[in-house]
């Protein structure tokens, strides 16, 4: 400990004004420049390394450089007699760590705070300096009322390299948990690549400041334990509880923002500390607005995405809940007229990411987003929602409902009427429109919610598992149409991959069609199942096209009836399927589904470069995607790209194993390629399949036929086809224009007359 009088070059040690593990500090006095200022004794360590002396002054030119106003200014850097010490800039007030000791922060102060760190951070970061140990200690706050970042990173660069730190370290001190000369940073406020040793960037910093905003906040720190590995493991693999719920003064707005700058991965925080602070002068300008009594009820908004909710639950198993919350909400929304509302797809591709909310605004084409998150604990629901204008990122309106989970229909309507609200005029009179409820019962309701994410799967295993949920939902309500649609179009899906015979799916998806049509006749989702059953069990597609259209015209806005339509005219009128599948993709740019029931589309009608980039996009958008690799598969082989064909092909059978269409199409590429051989041999492989008594469907062997040219089988195939109830809607997509080659046949043009296929009268 230095004593008052102490001379270190042109400095006068007046009194001492702290220690730690770090330095201690002294206030002093500049004999030059007669002005007071703060001097920082370094450890003992930064003598004895020379790489570490040439770094420690690098950067203390670089910070001294820095000239910010929430930034301690550093005045100069100097050694004597082994003593390393810092001369900055002298300041009167406390340190947050101080503050916080008295209690947590209100919400006003909070932001002021909150933005002049940002905005220090900021200034560093683009001048390449990351501080590596934000905490309290490190932030003092003036009796001006200005705060600023204290210790960038100076002493932290002259320690141990990173990977010195030990988790199974002793019993943590209770002050700031500080473990000087092992750890680089300081525990508690680690970021978890920090935790971990790994290079850092700006982005742990972030992460720091979310810890240390969090504790301003409710007045408890995110990450708490008595050990360095309990704290260790809640920054790695622990979420804490949101503070919005510890502190409900804080709105889910600010809340959201702390638990993104939180996130355990890098990519999936704020960016940059310019990212961060315009966020929280988005949540300041709301408040404002709020407080004056404003609101954004002027904001014309005619269009809007609903983003998938953030489950916050402990259970994973929730997110399907928290989906259904979402889905359910764009369904209301999209029945609203005078709103444009993006589709479910397409909105859900920004699910966990750091996409700028204008850019998911640019990429969606709306002009609003709606976000938010859910938290369940046993009965207990806790929700959030936002509605952003991506304009300019202002808060249009948000809400928290802490409810029972029986509440939960009650909520969602509530959100809607609230965003009918929020964007009068442009909705004016709307509130009438809010959809009728298709079940009152909580449990049914989430069964169902089930049953669609794992139909949405598509495997057998995964299918069949949905119709269980449906059947379960319909046990606890008889009258709920959506589930019985439910149960229709898993048996749809088994029948189109071939996981099923025809015979088979027909009457269970006949059975549930019916009751779905006496319960809900004039839901959007009743005439698309109708479309989709028809097609896969019906004497022919036409009523499916029919049923199509009445659901386009009770939801304009649903991209999959455009899509589907345009694939059920590929086969008897593709001059007309053109404006369906561009309107489809216009309304759900980012779905992999639409670009692929397109890919297939332009397959069938014959226009293989226009399959090809369809089926493309459709694989950037989701790599591997069983719907577009089948496209692919099926252009390539037409376009005669074998190698290419062949490896999809190969790829495709790889993933589905018992979807046995796919490997009929393979064997067709083959045989067209000239590798009879191997064609044969697959055709084998299908009928031992068969005589083992697994189901496979006639089309499998069509597609090996008319690869091999075998008119003979091919007309056995599409017999057995036709017996089973084929319309020509499997053989179509698996076959596509590739058996044209075979009008001419007599034996097959009349079978393609009475599936009335490629416009052949149908024979009298």
């Amino acid at each position: 400990m230095l004593s008052a009088g102490t001379k270190l070059g042109n400095y006068e040690i007046v009194a001492p004004l702290g220690s730690g593990g770090m330095g201690e500090v002294y206030r002093a006095r500049d004999t030059r420049l007669d002005r007071t200022v703060a001097i920082k004794i370094l450890p003992s360590h930064l003598s004895s390394n020379t790489e570490a002396q040439q770094r420690f002054h690098r950067e203390a030119r670089a910070i001294s450089s820095l000239n910010h106003p929430h930034i301690c200014h550093l005045y100069d850097v100097g050694a004597l007699n082994g003593m390393n010490y810092l001369v900055m800039e002298f300041l009167e007030g406390e340190t947050l760590a101080s503050r916080l000791a008295r209690g947590r922060i209100e919400f006003e102060q909070l932001l002021v705070v909150a933005l002049q760190i940002l905005d220090a951070l900021d200034k560093a970061h683009r001048t390449g300096l990351i501080h590596r140990d934000l905490k309290p200690a490190n932030i003092f706050l003036t009796q001006d009322g200005h705060a600023k970042l204290l210790d960038f990173g100076l002493a932290k660069n002259a320690g141990p390299p990173q990977n010195a730190i030990r988790p199974d370290s002793p019993t943590v001190s209770d002050a700031y948990l500080t473990s000087p000369g092992l750890a680089v940073g300081t525990i508690a406020y680690m970021s978890p690549e920090q935790a971990r040793g790994e290079d850092l960037d700006a982005r742990s910093d972030l992460f720091s400041f979310g810890v240390v905003l969090y504790e301003m906040g409710t007045g408890r720190r995110a990450f708490e334990g008595t050990t360095s590995a309990l704290i260790f493991d809640s920054i790695l693999n622990r979420q804490p509880q949101s503070a919005s719920e510890v502190t409900p003064a804080i709105p889910p707005a600010l809340s959201s923002a702390v638990l993104r700058l939180m996130a355990k991965n890098p990519r999936d925080r704020y960016q940059t500390a310019r990212d961060a602070g315009e966020a929280l002068q988005e949540i300041q300008r709301n408040r404002h607005l709020e407080s004056s009594g404003k609101s954004g009820a002027r904001h014309k908004i005619p269009s809007i995405a609903v983003l998938p909710f953030a489950n916050l639950s402990a259970d994973h198993d929730n997110d399907y809940f928290s989906d259904g919350l979402s889905e359910d909400l764009t369904t209301a929304l999209a029945r609203l007229q005078g709103l444009q509302v993006a589709s479910r797809t397409s909105a859900f591709r920004f699910r966990g990411g750091d996409t700028d909310i204008r850019e998911i605004g640019r990429q969606l084409n709306v002009e609003a987003v709606l976000e938010g998150s859910v938290r369940r604990s046993g009965k207990r629901l806790r929700i959030t929602a936002e509605l952003i204008n991506v304009a300019d990122g202002y808060h249009l309106w948000s809400e928290r409902y802490d409810r029972e989970v029986t509440d939960i229909f009650e909520i969602q309507d509530e959100i809607t009427a609230a965003i009918v609200k929020t964007l009068e005029p442009t909705l004016a009179g709307q509130q009438s429109s809010l959809p009728r409820r298709h079940s009152e019962n909580i449990a049914a309701y989430e069964l169902y919610l089930k049953g669609r994410a794992l139909w949405n799967l598509r495997s057998e295993s995964n299918v069949r598992a949905s119709i269980e949920c449906f059947r379960a939902a319909i046990d606890l309500d008889p009258d709920y149409g959506l589930a019985y649609t439910g149960v229709a179009d898993a048996y749809s899906i088994l029948a189109i991959y071939g996981y099923i015979s025809l015979p088979e799916g027909r009457p269970r998806a006949d059975a549930a069609m019916k009751k779905a049509v006496a319960l809900a006749p004039d839901l959007t989702d009743t005439h698309f199942s109708l479309a989709l059953a028809n097609a896969s069990f019906g004497s022919h597609f036409k009523d499916s096209e029919m049923q199509l259209r009445k659901a386009i015209e009770i939801d304009p806005q649903f991209s999959m009836a455009h899509a589907y339509l345009g694939l059920f005219l590929s086969i008897t009128r593709p001059e007309e399927m053109g404006a369906l599948l561009r309107r489809g993709i216009e309304l759900d740019p980012l779905s992999p589904l639409i670009h692929g029931i397109a890919a297939l589309a332009f397959f069938v009608a014959g226009q293989q470069q226009d399959a090809t980039r369809s089926a493309a996009r459709s694989l950037e958008l989701q790599p591997n995607y069983v719907l577009g690799l089948w496209a692919k598969q099926r252009a390539t082989t037409a376009l005669e790209r074998w190698d290419e064909a062949i490896e999809t092909g190969e790829t495709l059978i790889s993933i589905t194993r018992h979807a046995t269409i796919f490997t009929g199409q393979l064997a067709m590429t083959y045989a067209m390629a000239g590798q009879q051989a191997k064609a044969l041999a697959m055709r084998r492989e299908l009928l031992l399949r068969r005589k083992a008594g697994e189901y496979i469907t006639p089309v499998s062997f069509l597609a090996v036929d008319v690869g091999l040219g075998d008119v003979e089988n091919m007309r056995a195939d599409l017999l057995e086809y036709m017996d089973e109830g084929g319309n020509g809607w499997g053989q179509g997509i698996v076959t596509g224009p590739v058996i044209k080659k075979f009008i001419g046949h007599p034996a097959i043009a009349d079978l393609f007359r009475r599936l009335e296929w490629f416009g052949l009268p149908k024979p009298s």
